[in-house]
C-alpha cells in the first residue's frame, strides 16, 4: 500500500515539475523571419487606404472600467457591433464601418477595442478572466440601446475579432446577436481553415500554453497571464498603440475551444463569413469544410485580395449591406 501511495506521489510531483517547467519555457524574443502577412500589411499601409476614424466615446464596463468604442451611424433601425482583429484596435476598421453606414437602409455601426488593445488598454496584451471579452459586448449593447432603440442586434469581426463574435454568440452572454457578419474570422488553430503559425503571423509558445493547460486541470490558475503568443507585427503597423503579444487568458477570451465544432453548431443564428481568395493566414477554402453542417451559414470568397485588403475593399461592405437587409428573412 505504502508503494502505491509512494508511486502516486512521485507521479503527482512529477506531473507538477513539468508543468512548470513548461510554463518557464522561454517565448520567442521576436519573429524569426518577415513573414508574407506582414510584407501584406505594410503594404497596404504604405498605400494608406485609410480614413479617419470616428471620435473615441467611452461606456462603462460591470467591472467600472472605462473601454472604448466609436460609433458610426447609420440610417437604419439595427445595430452592428463589429470586432478588429489580433494586435491591432478599431481604428483601421474605420472606412469599413463609414462605407456600410452610407448604404441603404445601413445599420449603425459600433467597433469595439478589445480588452488589452488599442490607446486605452487597460493592462496591453491581458485581460483579468476569460469571459471578460464577451461581458463587454454585452455592456456595450446595454449601453447604446438606452441611446436610442434598435430593432435587431448584428455582431461581426474581422480575424480574431470574428472568432469573438462567434465565441459570444456560441455562449452565455445576452443578447443573442440576430446575424453574424464575419471577415476571415479565425476559428481555432486545429481547424481546416488554419495555417501553421497563421502563416507567419502569429508565433505560439507551445510548451508554455500545455504548461498553464495542465495546472489548469487541477485549478491552478496562478500563471494564466503569462505571454504565450507574438504576432510579427511589422514596424510600419507600430505606432504605439499595437498589441505584439497576448497573455493564456486573453487569447482564450477571444478564441472558440478545442470543442469549436460543437460550440459553432449551438449557434442559432444566420451567419455570411466573407473570406479572401490571397489569405495568406487563413485558408479560405477552409471555411466550407468548418460550416459544412451549418445550413444557416453563406460562405462568399472575394477574388483577387488578401487578408488585410477585406478591411479596405469597397466590395466587403456592398455584400454585408445586401446580406443584412435580407439576414431577417433567412
Amino acid at each position: 500500500m505504502m508503494n502505491l501511495i509512494t508511486f502516486l506521489l512521485v507521479g503527482v510531483v512529477v506531473y507538477f515539475v513539468i508543468a512548470l517547467t513548461l510554463v518557464a519555457w522561454p517565448l520567442a524574443a521576436s519573429a524569426q523571419q518577415q513573414s508574407r502577412a506582414a510584407d501584406e500589411l505594410e503594404s497596404l499601409i504604405a498605400a494608406r487606404p485609410w480614413v479617419e476614424p470616428a471620435e473615441p466615446d467611452f461606456f462603462e464596463a460591470r467591472d467600472g472600467a472605462r473601454r472604448l468604442y466609436r460609433l458610426y451611424p447609420g440610417s437604419g433601425s439595427d445595430l452592428l457591433i463589429f470586432l478588429h482583429g489580433s494586435s491591432s484596435d478599431s481604428r483601421y476598421l474605420a472606412r469599413l464601418a463609414g462605407a456600410l453606414t452610407q448604404l441603404p437602409e445601413s445599420p449603425t455601426v459600433a467597433t469595439l477595442d478589445m480588452r488589452g488593445h488599442g490607446p486605452e488598454p487597460g493592462r496591453r496584451g491581458d485581460v483579468d478572466h476569460v469571459r471578460q471579452q464577451a461581458q463587454d459586448i454585452a455592456d456595450l449593447w446595454s449601453a447604446l440601446k438606452r441611446t436610442r432603440r434598435f430593432d435587431r442586434f448584428f455582431l461581426g469581426g474581422h480575424s480574431s475579432g470574428g472568432g469573438l463574435a462567434l465565441l459570444y454568440a456560441a455562449g452565455h452572454e445576452h443578447p443573442k446577436p440576430d446575424a453574424l457578419v464575419l471577415l476571415a474570422p479565425f476559428i481555432h488553430w486545429k481547424s481546416p481553415a488554419a495555417r501553421p503559425g497563421s502563416g507567419g503571423w502569429a508565433t505560439p509558445c507551445i510548451p508554455r500554453f500545455a504548461g498553464i493547460e495542465m495546472l489548469g486541470r487541477f485549478g491552478i490558475h496562478a500563471f494564466e497571464n503569462r505571454p504565450v503568443l507574438r504576432f510579427a507585427v511589422p514596424p510600419a503597423a507600430r505606432d504605439g498603440c499595437e498589441t505584439p503579444v497576448y497573455s493564456w487568458r486573453l487569447y482564450r477570451s477571444i478564441t472558440l475551444g478545442d470543442a469549436w465544432r460543437k460550440e459553432i453548431a449551438g449557434i442559432d443564428a444566420p451567419v455570411l463569413v466573407i473570406a479572401a481568395e490571397k489569405d495568406s493566414i487563413f485558408r479560405s477554402d477552409g471555411y466550407k469544410d468548418v460550416f459544412m453542417d451549418q445550413a444557416q451559414v453563406a460562405i462568399e470568397i472575394i477574388p483577387g485580395i488578401d487578408h488585410f485588403q477585406l478591411s479596405t475593399s469597397d466590395e466587403v461592405p456592398r455584400r454585408m449591406g445586401v446580406w443584412l437587409r435580407n439576414a431577417s428573412s433567412r
